[in-house]
């Protein structure tokens, strides 16, 4: 049996036999070739990836406009902005370690969705296909809404939100075309231009931000709901990472210590999150007894209060802003770059469609998508942001209740295995705890269209939806996957 450690690795090469001749030109641009076939050790004897490049992905990533207007939806809840800093901080500093932790995972040489085959079976697996292609496709507008608006905040409405979604979208598909060696080579310092224009919004914006409280809270418990909600907002925009973390490991030699993956990963994923979040927060203030802010975020959102803080700085002002708009693109990255390797798990048949053609289809759904949304963005991001996580909370439990119960660590997986469903089990357990934490869900959310029956008992209604779906997500798939093994021995 073929462990996780790297010996008695198979020499041949899945990759290379797997791919057709390319053209020059595909060539001289380096454009990545492959899909979701396992990297194996040999092919990562050149060191095409370094283990700060783990850092410098996700500072590029959440160094974002989308960052921003995340941090500022605690206000509008009615969140105090000390409130708001003081969940930014403890939800970040503990849900970050999630995706730090699965980000390990690619030095298995498999993409996480791949990898997720182990825990949730070779069929049970496509669900969690079929939730990572929806929730990259939504983050993928979602993103590009965020940028778009600010587009539209700097033309006066000239530049209609959704010709900037089809300029951002477009960007990232090209990038992604490329590959993941030129999308390391560029966010090694594509995160540098965002934090710049972050400081100086902090700078000249400074003046008119306060601690006002937005309303008064008739009761405690309904402040503790308002606090709940937010951070299981900040908590969803966190854990959104789980489904890909690993997919921009699977190049690093194999030596490469996974203690220094978590630790570039968590880095690159709290320090801007923390910053630019806070920083969301604290522009939202400023509509709170300036009538001017306060009509610029009811035009242009989070892009309004951009330009008001941006104001004093003139023309250099107008052109941070442009830079804060492409911030959307390296935010975009993963989730179109990680569209077409969740799409090739569906099946043998899927991984003889070219990644790039399945790159292009998430780009055409990402596109569609962000125009119908730019529309309702408010509500939408707030729902998205919500909804998503219970997902996301389902998968990251059943992997690690495998890996830590099951498997008992890295040795227990058959690495060989990842493409052959006689040597998985089906994923009954998976399935089963997969539907109790949607349960757990439905009775803890709170979004704008329902309140489940749990949530309406604290305060004017608490997001807890994240706590129960874990909750019921781990029990029965612990109990499943049990007697799944007694039954079925994988």
């Amino acid at each position: 049996m073929d462990r996780i450690s790297d010996t008695h690795e198979k020499p041949s090469s899945s990759i290379e036999t797997s791919e057709k001749p390319h053209s020059s030109w595909i060539q001289a641009l380096s454009i990545e070739r492959g899909g979701i076939e396992r990297i194996t050790p040999d092919q990562r004897q050149e060191n095409v990836t370094h283990f700060w490049n783990a850092c410098t992905f996700w500072l590029s990533s959440n160094m974002a406009v989308a960052t921003l207007t995340t941090g500022a939806l605690g206000a509008p809840m009615g969140l105090r902005f000390w409130d708001s800093f003081i969940v930014i901080l403890v939800v970040n500093l503990i849900s970050d370690l999630l995706p730090a932790w699965t980000a390990a995972f690619g030095l298995t040489g498999l993409r996480m969705t791949t990898f997720s085959r182990y825990s949730f079976g070779y069929w049970g697996n496509l669900l969690v296909v079929v939730f990572s292609m929806v929730a990259t496709t939504g983050w993928n507008a979602i993103n590009s809404i965020s940028g778009a608006a600010v587009l539209n905040a700097l033309s006066d409405g000239r530049c209609p939100t959704w010709a900037g979604v089809i300029i951002i979208c477009t960007v990232v598909w090209v990038l992604c075309v490329l590959g993941i060696n030129w999308i390391h080579k560029l966010d090694s310092l594509i995160w540098i231009p965002p934090l710049i224009v972050w400081c100086v919004t902090a700078g000249t914006g400074a003046s008119h931000f306060s601690n006002t409280e937005p309303r008064k809270f008739a009761r405690s418990e309904d402040r503790a709901a308002a606090v709940l909600s937010f951070i299981a907002i900040i908590f969803s925009f966190s854990v959104s990472w789980v489904n890909c973390a690993a997919d921009y490991n699977v190049r690093m030699p194999v030596n490469t210590s996974r203690g220094k993956i978590f630790g570039a990963t968590y880095i690159g994923i709290f320090v801007p999150s923390v910053l630019v979040q806070t920083l969301g927060a604290a522009l939202y203030t400023g509509t709170l007894h300036n009538p001017e802010w306060k009509a610029a975020y009811t035009t242009a959102g989070v892009g309004g209060l951009l330009r008001m803080a941006l104001e004093p700085a003139g023309g250099f002002g107008k052109f941070l802003m442009i830079i804060a708009a492409l911030s959307s693109i390296p935010n975009n990255i993963p989730n179109n770059y990680s569209f077409a390797l969740h799409a090739q798990n569906f099946g043998p048949w899927a991984l003889r469609i070219p990644r790039v053609a399945l790159v292009t289809f998430g780009f055409i759904t990402s596109l569609i998508v962000g125009c119908c949304a730019a529309q309702y963005f408010k509500d939408t991001l707030q729902t998205f942001l919500s909804v998503i996580g219970y997902w996301t909370v389902i998968h990251i439990v059943i992997v690690a209740v495998e890996h830590v119960v099951f498997r008992r660590g890295w040795k227990g997986y058959d690495l060989d295995a990842w493409d052959d469903p006689r040597r998985m089990h089906f994923g009954w357990s998976a399935i089963a705890a997969f539907g109790a934490g949607f349960v757990g869900a439905a009775l803890g959310m709170k979004v704008a269209w329902y309140v489940g029956t749990v949530a309406r008992l604290i305060g004017e209604g608490a997001n807890v939806g994240h706590q129960l779906t874990g909750v019921f997500s781990g029990i029965v798939f612990l109990g499943a996957r049990w007697v799944e093994k007694r039954l079925g021995g994988i």
